[in-house]
């Protein structure tokens, strides 16, 4: 569901069909990818220790955290207001906080399954980022304040 203002200042919710949650789901994708690349960067380089459990956990936290990440911005489950993801003044906390997530879910999961002797709990990894990315608009409301979302205006 998305919500849209109509002209008298109701809102509006409109379904978004399967195409519209294929397009979340992609730029979300992309969110996670793109601020998330110091913390891949630092998992790519320190996962000798757990050649196997890391990468297996890395690779579950992306996909439920693509999922995850649409499914709180479109508040299918509500988790609070996001900002939007042009909103440039959060790109520093959003860098840093999805890179340390991402890290947490890949290299602490991966480390942690091997101290526990499974694979299987490589799962969890998807389970932490999607707790982690539930918990980001109350740090965003900790930091900024409340979210952005009315689009730029020119002066």
């Amino acid at each position: 569901m998305t919500t849209s203002e109509q002209p008298g200042g109701d809102a509006v919710e409109e379904s978004l069909g399967l195409f519209g949650w294929l397009e979340e789901i992609f730029y979300a994708g992309v969110e996670l990818s793109v601020l998330g690349t110091p913390g891949f960067l630092a998992v790519f380089l320190t996962q000798h220790r757990y050649p196997d459990a890391v990468p297996l956990a890395g690779l579950t936290a992306l996909a439920v955290g693509y999922l995850a990440l649409a499914v709180f911005r479109q508040r299918t489950i509500d988790t609070g207001k996001w900002p939007r993801r042009g909103e440039l003044t959060s790109a520093p906390l959003r860098f840093t906080y999805f890179s340390v997530l991402f890290f947490l879910a890949a290299y602490g999961v991966g480390a942690a399954a091997m101290t526990l002797g499974s694979y299987w709990y490589t799962l969890f990894g998807g389970v932490v980022i999607a707790l982690g990315l539930a918990a980001f608009p109350t740090v965003y409301r900790l930091v900024h304040g409340d979210p952005t979302t009315k689009p730029a205006e020119m002066v």
